[in-house]
């Protein structure tokens, strides 16, 4: 997408802020109360508002490479500080770690980087792909390190002592979802059944 096309498109933007004026009014004045953080990755690909058709407001995002949350002791600021902000400040009542098909950042994992990058640094907070084994006829392994990065991402994130203590409370609730990029649907891990089913 060329810069020209960007301009061209805050136009239509404002036309479509113009049809929506009492939101983004709201908004303003009233401040913003969404209830979900929404934890995904930077792929430009995968849009979190498209996904689930949200208005501006409903959600509180952050995106990285590959939807990691560092854990509390890794005293990494970007990602800490957005939580913090979310459940102490916001009060977000829910948690959606969001990952999705075809990561990139998932795939570097699995076929490794330079150790003297800083996306090496950053994929040490994904998913040990040492304590991934493959069954047959399952899943591939890149599908299989997607899921359970995103299983692991939501154990980083009740190192967080404040957050743990409202999910014991039942303050919050953490979601664990898969985006599909080829059919747009969007998965989450059950439970109960310790499995991945589609919303519809």
């Amino acid at each position: 997408m060329s810069l020209a096309k960007l301009k061209k498109g805050n136009n239509v933007f404002v036309k479509k802020f113009d049809e929506n004026k009492k939101l983004y009014h709201d908004l303003v004045e009233k401040g913003q109360h969404p209830k979900v953080l929404w934890v995904g990755c930077s792929d430009s690909r995968v849009v979190p508002e498209f996904t689930v058709n949200a208005d501006a407001g409903d959600l509180f995002v952050i995106r990285n490479i590959a939807n990691i949350i560092p854990p509390a002791e890794a005293d990494e600021n970007c990602t800490s500080s957005v939580l913090e902000y979310a459940v102490l400040h916001l009060n977000i009542e829910h948690i959606i770690i969001c990952g999705h098909t075809g990561c990139g950042g998932i795939n570097a994992l699995i076929d490794g980087t330079p150790k003297d990058s800083k996306i090496h640094d950053w994929l040490k907070h994904a998913c040990p792909t040492q304590e991934i084994t493959k069954k047959p006829d399952s899943d591939s392994l890149e599908l299989v390190t997607i899921k359970e990065n995103i299983l692991f991402q939501a154990k980083n994130i009740l190192t967080f002592e404040y957050i743990e203590k409202k999910v014991n409370q039942n303050e919050i609730n953490i979601h664990k979802w898969l985006y599909d990029m080829h059919s747009g649907k969007i998965s989450f891990f059950d439970e109960i059944d310790n499995n991945w089913h589609q919303f519809f």
